[in-house]
């Protein structure tokens, strides 16, 4: 169960500047992650702030929605 708000989530996540960042942001929306696993959201979360990623369609609400099932 999540517990804020996707828009709420993109925004954070779209904010976060660290791993430990993302592994805060989780615990705040009700999921927990290891580190391995928020290294790798971070590094997909900083690809979508590139011109071929916008391009090709990849964004953070995308990867919020597979990532926290919503």
């Amino acid at each position: 169960m999540l517990n804020m708000d996707e828009k709420t989530l993109v925004n954070k996540l779209n904010e976060a500047r660290s791993v430990n960042d993302v592994i805060e942001i989780g615990k705040e929306a009700g999921k927990e992650f290891t580190v391995e696993e928020a290294d790798k959201l971070f590094g997909r979360i900083n690809q979508t702030k590139n011109d071929a990623a916008e391009l090709s369609g990849d964004t953070v609400e995308k990867i919020v929605k597979k990532v926290f099932g919503i």
